[in-house]
C-alpha cells in the first residue's frame, strides 16, 4: 500500500476512497515553522495571506497539540498561490489522504463453545491479572477512533453518556457522510451500520455475563469517536481530530485500527508521538501486509511512541464444515454465512497440489459445471481465480492457503456472482490427497458451525505486516491475540461476531495498557517511555511455525504482550529495544548501552546472554537487470546462517535495591553481511534476575546499506509515459513505481539537450515520504500528468495536483479496484506554462538517509523526449 490509510483488519474488505483516489482535492494539513508562544499569530499569518491574494480556502480543522491546520483550496491554482506566499511560515506540508470504510465480514458465533475462544487470556496474564490481583481497568478510559459504537449493545452498557460504559465521544461526519459531502457532525457516536468500531470496543472491554464473554479490561470507560458515517470515506485530518478530542476528554489510552503504509514523519503519527508523550498511550495496529514484503508497517503506529501491534493467532476458530467420507474440515466466508449448496462435487482445478498460478491463466477450466471447484491461493488475485471457476460453470469456489493458517477470501460483490469459501493449507492438502483417491465423490456442507483448534495458535499471523519502519525503526513492538477474535458486534448486525486482523490485536493491547495504568495507580499514571519498556521488557518471543526457531524481530517485535508479568515486574530495561539500523549507519564500535533498573527492595543478581532469531531475506537478485527486488515473502533463514555477533561487558551483575547499572552490548553485523542479499538480521538480549523469568530486549538491523537498496523500479516497462506529445488538452501521464519507500520523490523538467538545466517541477511532482508499491502487481503505481507547465518552488510543486495510485491492494484477500483511466486535469492551470519545444522529465528518488541535496544519492530516471505545442 502507499500513503493512503486502510483499516487493518484481515477478514474486513476496503473499499476505495472518492473516485479511486489517494488524496482529498486541493486540502493539506500545513504545519508552522516551530511549537512558538506566537503560534496563534502565525496561524494569524497564514489566513492574513490568504486574504490579501484573494485565495479561495476552507479551513477544515484547527488542531491544538500539533501547530498546525487542514485546508481545503477551491483549486490547485490557489493552493499554488498560498504556498508561494506563506513559504516562510511553514514547516512542512501534507496532503490530507482519504480514509477507506470498512466492510465487516463475519463468522458463525454460538454461545456454547465461547470459551474456547479465550484460552490465550491465560497465556497473555489476563485471568490472572483478574483473579489474584483483581484488576479490571475500572477507573480507566480508552478511546476508540473509528466507525462508532454500538453503545445499546448490552455488553457494552446499553446507554450512552455520563453513568454509562459508553460516557464520552462524537460523531464527526454525520449518518449521512460519504467523503463526497460536508460532514454534518452531532453528539451521537452510534454504530449502527458497520460493525467494525463495535467489534474493537467489545475486545477492550465488553461484559456480557448471561454469555460468559468479557474483554480484555471488562470495567473501563469508554469514548467513542466515530470518523466514517455508513457509507463511502473519510480523511485523516478527521481522525487527527479525534485524536485530539479524546486527549481532552481524558482518555487514557486510544485504540487507532487502522494506518497508512507511511513513515514516522506523517501526521498522524507526529499527532500520536505528541499526545503519547503528553500522557495518553497511543495503541495503532500494524498493519495486513504479510505478503507484501518487508518495510510495510503501517502509520501511525511508527510513531516513535506509539505501540505497533502485530497479530498472533488465536488458538480455535468457528468455521462450517464441509464433510467427505471420514474427512471433516472447517471452512469459512467473508459473510459468515454456510455455502447454500448442502451437497456437490469437489473439483480440483490443478493435477498437483500448489502449483503456481493456480487458475490464473491459461485456457477455460473444463469439468466444473454444476461443482465446487478447489483452488490454490497465490499467484494472481483471488478474485480472478474466482471468476474463472465461476466463467466454467462453478456453483462454488474453495481457497486453500498458501501458507500455514486458514484463508477468509474476499472479492467484490458485483463481479462475483457465486459462494466462496476459505480453508487452511494443510486441510487444504489433506482434502487434495483425498479427491485423488476418491474422484466424483459428492461432499456434504452442514448448516452448523463448530470450533475447530487452530495449528499455528500462538505464532505471528501470516498476514501481520512486516517490519521494520522505512528508517529501519523496530516495528511492530509487540504482538497480541489478532486471528479470529470474538466480539461484539452492533444489534442489528447479529450482536456479536468473529473477526481476524491487527485490527483486533490493537485493541487487545489497548485493553491491556488500561490494566496496567490502574495497577500503577490510574489515570495516566505511567510514562510512556516506562510503560513501553515494561511492556516490551515482559514479551514472550514466540517461535516460528512448526519450528524450534524465535520468529524475527521484523514480524514479532519483542514477541507476545504478558500483562502480568508487566505489572508485577520489578526490573526495568532501557532502552526498550537496540535499533542496530544498517551497517553505516551503526553506533560507534557497534556499542550499545542499556540500563538496568532494579527496583525491587532487595539486592539482586542479573545474568545476561543472547538468543539469536530468525533472519529474513527481503531482496532477491534480478539476473536481467543486475539489481535486487524486494521479495514479497521474505525467505526465512533459521539454521544461523546470518546472525550477529554479540557479547557484553559483563555477563552477570548484582543491583542493589532501587539503584541502577549500565552493562554495554556489543552487536557486530553477522561476519558474512557484505556477501548476502539484504537481510534483517535479529534476536533478543536476554536479562534474567535471579529466580524470576527472562526479560528481553528485541534487536534488529540490516545486514547492508539502506542506501544501496535500489528505490525507483527502472526496467523495460518502468517507468513509462502515455503520450510523448503533450499540449493543453492532452497531457503526458508518467507511471512510476517504487521498490521501496523513499523520503522524497520528484519529477522536473530539463532541457532535451541538457539534463542538468532544470526548468523547474511539474505541477504535483515533489511528494515527500512515500511508500513503496507492489512490484506483483503491475498496476500499483504512481500516476501523474504533465500539461507543459512547471512548479519553480517546492512549495508550488507540493501544491500542485498530487500522486495517486492506479490501483490500491485493501487486503491482502481483496480484489483490485481501478482507477478511471481518464485524467483530471486539475494541473492544467497549476504553475508557469513553458513554450514550446522539446523537453525531457526526470524523476528521481531519494533513498533513506540520504542527502537531499546530493543528486549521487538518489535513483535517477531520464525520460525520452516530449514534444510540447502551444496549442
Amino acid at each position: 500500500m502507499l500513503l493512503c490509510y486502510w483499516i487493518c483488519i484481515f477478514h474486513v474488505v476496503f473499499v476505495l476512497g472518492r473516485e479511486g483516489k489517494l488524496f482529498v482535492d486541493n486540502a493539506y494539513v500545513i504545519e508552522v515553522n516551530e511549537l512558538r508562544p506566537e503560534s496563534l499569530q502565525r496561524r494569524s499569518s497564514f489566513y492574513k495571506h490568504l486574504q490579501q491574494h484573494n485565495i479561495n480556502y476552507r479551513i477544515r480543522h484547527e488542531f491544538e497539540f500539533i501547530d498546525a491546520i487542514s485546508v481545503a483550496f477551491a483549486t490547485p491554482q490557489d493552493a499554488v498561490r498560498f504556498f508561494e506566499k506563506a513559504k516562510s511560515d511553514i514547516k512542512r506540508i501534507w496532503p490530507v489522504n482519504w480514509v477507506s470504510k470498512p466492510l465487516v465480514i463475519e463468522t458463525p458465533a454460538q454461545n456454547d463453545i465461547i470459551p474456547t475462544l479465550f484460552e490465550l487470556y491465560n497465556t497473555t496474564g489476563i485471568n490472572r491479572v483478574r483473579s489474584e490481583l483483581g484488576i479490571t481497568g475500572k477507573g480507566m478510559k480508552v478511546g476508540i477512533i473509528d466507525t462508532g459504537v454500538d453503545y445499546m449493545h448490552p455488553a457494552l452498557g446499553g446507554c450512552f453518556g455520563p453513568g454509562c460504559r459508553v460516557a464520552y465521544g462524537y460523531d464527526f461526519v454525520g449518518d449521512n457522510y460519504n467523503g463526497e459531502n460536508d460532514p454534518i457532525p452531532d453528539n451521537d457516536p452510534r454504530d449502527t451500520c458497520n460493525g467494525h468500531g463495535t467489534h474493537v470496543t467489545g475486545i477492550v472491554g465488553a461484559k456480557d455475563e448471561e454469555r460468559g464473554f468479557t474483554g480484555v479490561a471488562p470495567e473501563v470507560t469508554f469514548g467513542a469517536y466515530r470518523i466514517f458515517g455508513c457509507s463511502g470515506s473519510s480523511a485523516d485530518d478527521v481522525i487527527m481530530k479525534a485524536m485530539e478530542q479524546a486527549y481532552i476528554d481524558g482518555m487514557d489510552v486510544i485504540n487507532l485500527s487502522l494506518g497508512d503504509v507511511g513513515w514516522p514523519e506523517s501526521p498522524a503519527s507526529v499527532l500520536a508521538d505528541n499526545l503519547a508523550l503528553r500522557g495518553m498511550v497511543v495503541c495503532a495496529a500494524a498493519g495486513n501486509e504479510g505478503d507484501k514484503g518487508i518495510f510495510e508497517v503501517g502509520a501511525p503506529s511508527l510513531g516513535r511512541h506509539v505501540i505497533s501491534v502485530a497479530s498472533v493467532d488465536n488458538t480455535h476458530v468457528l468455521a462450517y464444515t464441509i464433510q467427505i467420507g471420514d474427512l471433516v474440515i472447517g471452512y469459512t466466508t467473508m459473510n459468515g454465512n454456510p455455502f447454500t449448496s448442502h451437497h456437490a462435487e469437489i473439483v480440483p482445478v490443478s493435477n498437483s497440489f500448489m502449483p503456481n498460478n493456480d487458475a490464473c491463466g491459461g485456457g477455460p477450466i473444463m469439468g466444473l459445471l454444476g461443482k465446487v471447484a478447489l483452488i490454490s491461493r497465490g499467484g494472481c488475485l483471488i478474485v480472478d481465480k474466482i471468476i474463472k471457476a465461476q466463467s466454467a460453470g462453478a456453483v462454488a469456489v474453495i481457497i486453500y492457503n498458501n501458507v500455514p493458517g486458514i484463508v477468509t477470501p474476499s472479492a467484490p460483490e458485483q463481479d462475483v456472482h457465486i459462494e466462496y469459501a476459505g480453508i487452511s493449507h494443510a486441510d487444504g492438502e489433506t482434502l487434495f490427497r483425498y479427491l485423488q483417491q476418491h474422484p466424483g465423490e459428492t461432499a456434504h456442507f452442514p448448516k452448523n458451525s463448530k470450533s475447530f483448534p487452530i495449528p499455528t495458535a500462538g505464532t505471528i499471523s501470516s498476514f501481520s505486516s512486516w517490519g521494520l519502519g522505512p528508517d529501519l525503526s523496530i516495528k511492530p513492538d509487540l504482538g497480541a491475540p489478532g486471528a479470529q477474535i470474538y466480539s461484539t458486534l452492533p444489534l442489528d448486525l447479529g450482536a456479536y461476531a468473529t473477526l481476524s486482523g491487527t485490527s483486533m490485536a490493537s485493541p487487545y493491547v489497548a485493553g491491556i495498557v488500561s490494566l496496567l495504568q490502574q495497577a500503577h495507580g490510574g489515570s495516566r499514571s505511567l510514562d510512556i517511555g516506562v510503560l513501553r519498556a515494561l511492556l516490551m521488557n515482559n514479551g514472550n518471543p514466540v517461535n516460528i511455525y512448526g519450528t524450534d526457531v524465535l520468529d524475527s524481530v521484523a514480524r514479532q517485535g519483542t514477541g507476545l504482550i504478558d500483562v502480568y508479568r508487566a505489572i508485577r515486574s520489578s526490573t526495568i530495561i532501557v532502552p526498550e529495544q537496540i535499533r542496530l539500523n544498517d551497517i553505516i549507519h551503526a553506533a560507534p564500535n557497534n556499542e550499545y548501552t542499556l540500563t538496568i533498573k532494579n527496583n525491587g527492595r532487595m539486592d539482586a543478581e542479573f545474568t545476561v546472554s543472547h538468543v539469536t532469531a530468525a533472519a529474513a531475506q527481503g531482496y532477491a537478485n534480478n539476473d536481467l537487470t543486475q539489481t535486487w527486488l524486494p521479495l514479497s515473502r521474505p525467505l526465512i533463514h533459521t539454521q544461523h546462517e546470518v546472525e550477529a555477533i554479540v557479547d557484553f561487558s559483563e555477563q552477570s551483575l548484582i543491583i542493589a535495591a532501587n539503584q541502577e547499572s549500565n552493562i554495554t552490548v556489543r552487536i557486530a553485523p553477522p561476519p558474512n553481511a557484505e556477501n548476502t542479499l539484504p537481510t534483517i538480521y535479529s534476536g533478543f538480549v536476554r536479562i534474567q534476575k535471579e529466580n524470576d523469568l527472562p526479560m528481553h530486549v528485541p534487536y534488529a538491523g540490516l545486514t547492508t546499506s539502506l542506501s544501496r537498496l535500489p528505490v525507483l523500479n527502472v526496467n523495460e516497462t518502468m517507468p513509462y509515459l502515455i503520450s510523448r506529445h503533450v499540449d493543453r488538452s492532452s497531457p503526458a501521464m508518467i507511471t512510476i513505481q517504487l521498490l521501496q519507500p523513499s523520503p522524497l520523490l520528484t519529477i522536473s523538467v530539463v532541457d532535451a539537450i541538457d539534463p542538468n538545466k532544470t526548468y523547474g517541477w511539474i505541477p504535483g511532482g515533489y511528494i515527500t515520504f512515500v511508500g513503496r508499491n507492489n512490484l506483483d502487481d503491475v498496476n500499483d503505481s504512481n500516476v501523474l500528468s504533465w500539461y507543459g507547465n512547471i512548479a519553480v518552488t517546492e512549495e508550488e510543486a507540493q501544491g500542485g495536483p498530487k500522486a495517486d495510485p492506479s490501483y490500491r491492494p485493501f487486503d491482502f484477500n481483496a480484489a483490485a479496484v481501478s482507477v478511471s483511466s481518464s485524467q483530471s486535469t486539475d494541473g492544467l492551470n497549476a504553475g508557469t506554462h513553458l513554450p514550446g519545444g522539446t523537453y525531457k522529465l526526470k524523476v528521481m528518488a531519494l533513498r533513506t538517509f540520504g542527502d537531499a541535496k546530493n543528486p549521487n544519492d538518489y535513483d535517477t530516471w531520464l525520460s525520452p523526449e516530449l514534444y510540447l505545442s502551444l496549442q
